[in-house]
């Protein structure tokens, strides 16, 4: 993989996304843990397990194809 392949993935990378969809996360499972009890923020690795599950939705996002098409 050279530079050029390197840039263009990161050009498709969105921060944005990134940390808008780990703050709808947090938001989500702070309403299910309060409506349930399920004390869903007191594992031990909660934040890095968010930070994961947005990041995996990131960068499945960038490999949809309607959006590899709008460039």
């Amino acid at each position: 993989m050279d530079t050029g392949n390197i840039i263009a993935f990161l050009k498709k990378f969105s921060f944005g996304r990134l940390i808008g969809s780990g703050i709808v996360l947090r938001v989500l499972i702070a309403i299910v843990d309060g409506i349930f009890d399920l004390e869903i923020n007191e594992l031990p690795n909660f934040n890095l397990y968010i930070f994961g599950i947005a990041l995996a939705y990131t960068i499945l996002w960038m490999f949809n194809i309607s959006y590899s098409e709008e460039e």
